[in-house]
């Protein structure tokens, strides 16, 4: 099956959703350089509002993620760029991604978003973990299920913004380090109310003041640790005291040492006897 239009094909190779309002297929890219998800929407009277909806919407030289729209055997076709590939949660899950690597990770999803200049709609749908596919070199796709477009097109597309980089930094998150990441998550309900552009102008300066931070031996700050890291300050200062008070007594004892022998000499007096020889006193 190829899914046409006047100066387009996409050759289909695999049907991901299908109910009695609309068909998803995934097919290959009209230029063969990837593969694409179609949406074809069977109910005609929902045509207009969609269109009109899409063309105030979209702007398909900055947002290219967004392929086009069509109308294709009676139905309206929807097309998105799909990357088949490893989800940032799985990533997340299975690998062991070091806390630089999570910055510059992080850093490219921003990015692409902003460059995307990614409708809220379109938004809301990609900032989801599973839509995020990342490579091996760290190169960043999003997906775009479009399944809820005909019922609810209204969505706040910052709102997962936040989970998202809550969930990469939250090994940090848990130890409460650095405190530059720390002051940026506690700060994100205000950043994602602003422009992308600004959200990631501020991750990029946060991101440059703690790339060279090692978090590698911060353990979590629970009670428990709390509580020991105290101890260990008590017991610091207590072993300060009691090496002074040892140099002290080293010091007294060996002032001692010199005073009581030079006593015993000047109280002894003259001798009267040495060996079986008695010496007169004739003071």
């Amino acid at each position: 099956m190829i899914i046409k239009t006047f100066e387009h094909q996409y050759p289909v190779i695999g049907i991901k959703e299908g109910t009695d309002i609309y068909d998803i297929y995934i097919c290959r890219d009209y230029d063969g350089s990837g593969l694409c998800r179609v949406m074809s929407i069977k109910d005609r009277s929902l045509f207009h509002e969609l269109v009109s909806w899409l063309s105030e919407t979209v702007n398909q030289n900055v947002f290219t993620d967004f392929r086009e729209y069509f109308i294709y055997n009676d139905c309206l076709c929807i097309v998105m760029k799909y990357t088949q590939g490893l989800s940032l949660n799985a990533k997340l899950a299975t690998e062991s991604v070091p806390f630089r690597e999570r910055l510059e990770l992080a850093r490219r999803i921003l990015e692409k978003a902003v460059l995307q200049d990614i409708p809220d709609y379109f938004l809301a749908k990609c900032f989801v973990p599973e839509e995020i596919i990342v490579s091996s070199d760290l190169s960043v796709s999003f997906n775009y299920p479009l399944g809820d477009v005909i019922v609810d097109r209204k969505q706040d597309g910052r709102k997962n913004i936040g989970a998202v980089l809550r969930m990469i930094f939250a090994p940090e998150i848990e130890c409460n380090v650095p405190d530059e990441l720390m002051d940026f998550i506690n700060r994100l309900p205000e950043l994602t109310s602003q422009r992308l552009l600004d959200l990631y102008s501020e991750y990029y300066l946060m991101m440059s003041s703690v790339q060279d931070y090692d978090v590698s031996s911060e353990q979590p700050k629970t009670i428990w640790y709390s509580l020991w890291e105290k101890t260990k300050k008590v017991f610091g200062f207590l072993k300060k005291i009691i090496i002074i008070l040892l140099i002290l007594a080293a010091i007294g004892y060996l002032i001692y040492t010199i005073i009581d022998p030079w006593k015993n000499n000047s109280s002894s007096g003259h001798f009267k006897t040495i060996g079986t020889v008695e010496i007169e006193n004739t003071g």
